[in-house]
């Protein structure tokens, strides 16, 4: 009998997946825009991100409203 054990994360840390739970956890109400802007702002602070965190950055860029780039 063989174990196999997978490398990969199970995909619950995938960009997308943490995307929606932050979404799902928000209050009523929320200004997600705002909350949004919120988080870019912390994932800004990391240097030479992975993939990862650059895609997470981006969808809550994107659901800020943002332009372009937020540094």
């Amino acid at each position: 009998m063989s174990l196999f054990i997978e490398n990969q994360p199970s995909g619950n840390g995938k960009p997308e997946s943490v995307f929606i739970s932050w979404l799902l956890w928000q209050p009523r109400g929320a200004d997600l825009a705002v909350e949004a802007l919120k988080e870019v702002q912390k994932l800004s602070r990391y240097e030479n991100p992975d993939p990862d965190i650059a895609r997470l950055k981006a969808l809550f860029a994107s659901l800020a409203g943002a332009d372009g780039p937020l540094h």
